[in-house]
């Protein structure tokens, strides 16, 4: 099937005295096609938005544990305090979170 702009296009280029194989090559692209498309006002599939997936109940429960251990586990400043480590948070959280 030949385009309308895709002729439109070639007939240009030829008045312009570009080479016969170069403007069909160039009138007959792709984004030449692309461009007809949207004058036709063809539709442009539009994907679906991702559904989200909301907070479960166990992932809650494990905030809220890991605020608490964190409270333990850390000083003012922010830093670790002795024998903690983020694995042993972690670990203790988890154990928090399923009693």
């Amino acid at each position: 099937m030949i385009c309308p702009t895709c002729m439109a296009v070639e007939a240009l280029l030829r008045s312009q005295r570009i080479p016969a194989a170069i403007a069909e090559d160039a009138a007959y692209s792709n984004p030449i096609k692309v461009v007809d498309r949207i004058a036709l006002g063809a539709v442009v599939k539009k994907a679906a938005p991702r559904v989200k997936r909301g907070s479960t109940a166990a992932s809650k429960k494990l905030s809220r544990s890991l605020k608490q251990v964190n409270q333990r586990a850390r000083l003012k400043s922010g830093k670790l305090r002795k024998g903690w480590t983020q694995s042993k948070i972690m670990k203790t959280a988890h154990k928090m979170a399923r009693k």
